[in-house]
């Protein structure tokens, strides 16, 4: 007798499942024109005059605006929101939310800034290397 699978139910609870191709890799590591860029606040309507236009180039950017703005966005989910609705990273996304659930998280300026860009950078490399593997997988179909 076989046991039958019900893959829902073998699903981690709020996990997320995004295929990754080729082109979708490049949209995520891309950058978007300045009309969909990231714009950094302090607060409302105090703008820090920092944006950003690509991952790598929000990460750059974690590390200089101040503190403050970092945690009025996390707030109100101005991060995930941008990172899924314009990047397109639905992981990345789920990893915000699930980094702001966590009490350390906020324990300090430096463990604010600190998480956030580890998160972030430990994404973007994880992209890289699939970009590399989709890359030379493909250089060996005929």
């Amino acid at each position: 007798m076989t046991q039958s699978s019900n893959v829902e139910a073998e699903k981690p609870k709020n996990s997320t499942f995004q295929t990754l191709d080729r082109d979708m890799i490049a949209t995520i590591l891309g950058t978007i024109v300045y009309d969909k860029a990231f714009f950094f606040f302090e607060d409302m309507q105090k703008p820090t005059g920092q944006y950003a236009t690509s991952l790598s180039d929000f990460s750059t950017k974690i590390g200089k605006v101040p503190v403050k703005c970092l945690t009025f966005h996390l707030k109100r989910t101005d991060f995930e929101d941008w990172i899924r609705d314009i990047i397109g990273d639905v992981e990345l996304s789920r990893r915000i939310r699930e980094l702001k659930s966590v009490d350390t998280t906020w324990k300090n300026d430096s463990t604010v800034r600190g998480n956030l860009q580890a998160l972030v950078l430990s994404r973007i490399i994880e992209l890289q290397y699939l970009w590399q593997r989709v890359m030379k997988y493909q250089r060996h179909i005929p």
